[in-house]
């Protein structure tokens, strides 16, 4: 019967002053099996043996004298399972062959034939699984060191919680993004840096109260010195083999810088927008500066002849004081005779209407610096509650500098509640879509019949809606489902970057609203803006 059919490696271990036959060997040859089996005659090629090659099983012929001056527990300290033959019956020699780190013996003479392949068939079988449980732990323990070096030196922040969520892991990035002390996040509430405001609960809380995930949405950490710090993060409950929720994972990334490149693209495309309105604002402020010069002129005239009659009114203030009746009579005739020159009562009254108009004017240019100042501000990245109707309404004031007389355009506005938002991005949104509308109409180069914008506000479905249409060329087809697409544009070069309205969906997007656009080749197009009013929390992906 073939004692082996693993195929081992085995070690024999015999003194080589020993002149007898190996009977070991000779037994195990003798039942044949695929085992591989190796005579050494001293400790240290034994120890080479079991370095070089994976060995299973040892069995020393020696009993318990020493080989080459070792005792058993040298042998016995090598690793496999060590059987020892014994020359004589003995149970207090098995006892100490035992004692002294041996697997099991097998008496010679008596049961070695018959008992020594089973013994090395069981020794053998406890080798290998024993070489198997060290390999496995030396493969959890690289396994686990592997793992732990990607998640110290990952550029993500990675922080793992149990269900009462303290924190039982956090790597190096997640200290650092945090503001913690190497080490100091172990055992801390999660919500201490992730529910800064103490409000609604923390996406990472529901995640452990719900049992949600969540990818890439954006929330808020507090540092340890008190700074609120923008973060992209996605969670996963983590669950026992009871499928009971014992915890979640976090990984999150810093924002701060992502969020100022943001801000920059949006100064950047409100500063293009301004631009484009260079001209028109040039001619707006141009015309009531116009008047008001010309009034200034006209008012300097009017005032040369004005001391005139002043110099005459006072020649005849003195001379009545002096009670000289007689130059009196003919300065006032002098006096007379000018005002009708001059006709002063016109001169008041135009001298009046001057004023009127040049405080008009002033009026006209301020109000055309204040938006565009207001306008071209950075925004705070906060959101503020706002009056939508005004960040249209400013937005359309300064779009209408640029528009020729051909265009006209309607206001509609309802009444409505502030909304919490971003108002200056929100600007640059009705700014491109205003922009947008007037280009259009000019693009269809009308000279008879004026082109119309209509630019409309309404409360609509827990929200607001902004309506903003126009009489324009239109959007084809084919290039309506794509208009939202960075980089795209249907304008010249020169004119358009097509990152208009892309910057527009992601900043009406980033409000929880939706824009849509429906339109007309030749007829016109309208694009509806709708924004919550308060926007709701995030929802939870998929899975």
């Amino acid at each position: 019967m073939d004692w082996n059919s693993q195929s081992s490696r085995i070690v024999v271990l015999r003194d080589a002053a020993d002149g007898r036959r190996s009977e070991a060997l000779e037994i195990l040859s003798g039942r044949g099996g695929g085992a591989v089996i190796d005579l050494v005659s001293d400790l240290a090629s034994c120890r080479a043996r079991c370095a070089s090659v994976a060995v299973d099983l040892l069995v020393l012929e020696s009993g318990l004298r020493p080989i080459a001056g070792e005792p058993i527990e040298a042998l016995a300290a090598i690793g496999p399972p060590l059987v020892v033959l014994l020359r004589e019956a003995d149970a207090a020699g098995a006892l100490e062959v035992t004692r002294r780190g041996a697997s099991d013996c097998v008496q010679v003479g008596i049961d070695a034939e018959g008992r020594l392949p089973l013994v090395v068939q069981e020794q053998a079988r406890h080798g290998q699984r024993d070489r198997a449980h060290e390999a496995a732990e030396r493969r959890i323990v690289e396994l686990e060191d592997y793992t732990e070096n990607i998640i110290q030196h990952m550029n993500s922040a990675l922080v793992v919680v149990n269900a009462e969520g303290a924190i039982t892991q956090a790597n190096a990035t997640a200290e650092e993004v945090l503001g913690a002390a190497a080490g100091s996040l172990l055992g801390g509430l999660v919500d201490d840096w992730f529910d800064p405001e103490g409000g609604e609960p923390s996406l990472i809380a529901r995640t452990l109260d719900e049992g949600v995930s969540w990818k890439g949405e954006e929330t808020v950490v507090r540092r340890s010195d008190g700074a609120l710090v923008p973060v992209g993060i996605s969670c996963a409950p983590m669950t026992n083999r009871e499928g009971q929720r014992s915890g979640a994972v976090a990984v999150f990334q810093d924002l701060t810088e992502v969020k100022q490149l943001e801000l920059q693209v949006l100064q950047s495309e409100k500063m293009a927008s301004i631009g484009k309105l260079a001209a028109g604002v040039a001619h707006e402020i141009n015309n009531p500066t116009g008047f008001i010069h010309a009034n200034l002129h006209q008012m300097n005239e009017y005032l040369t002849d004005l001391r005139g009659v002043w110099k005459l009114t006072a020649e005849l203030s003195s001379t009545v004081t002096r009670g000289d009746f007689a130059a009196a009579q003919s300065v006032a005739g002098e006096l007379e005779a000018l005002s009708r020159e001059l006709d002063i009562d016109f001169v008041y009254s135009d001298f009046a209407k001057a004023v009127q108009e040049s405080r008009e004017g002033s009026e006209r240019i301020r109000h055309i610096v204040q938006d565009l100042r207001d306008f071209s501000y950075r925004d705070s990245g906060e959101r503020v509650d706002a009056d939508i109707n005004e960040c249209v309404d400013s937005t359309a004031s300064i779009v209408w500098t640029m528009m020729k007389h051909s265009v006209v355009l309607e206001k509609e506005y309802g009444e409505l509640p502030e909304i919490c938002c971003y108002p200056m991005q929100l600007k640059q949104v009705f700014m491109n879509l205003l922009v947008n509308a007037y280009q259009s109409i000019e693009a269809r180069a009308k000279e008879t019949e004026p082109g119309t914008i209509w630019v409309r506000t309404r409360i609509a479905e827990g929200g607001v809606e902004i309506e903003i249409e126009d009489t324009g060329e239109g959007i084809s087809p084919e290039n309506l489902g794509r208009i939202f697409d960075p980089f795209f544009t249907t304008k010249e070069v020169g004119v358009g970057t097509g990152l208009g309205l892309s910057t527009s969906y992601s900043i009406v997007e980033r409000h929880a609203g939706q824009i849509s656009v429906t339109s007309e080749v030749g007829r016109g197009t309208c694009f509806r803006v709708w924004l919550p009013e308060r926007a709701p929390a995030p929802e939870p992906a998929d899975g």
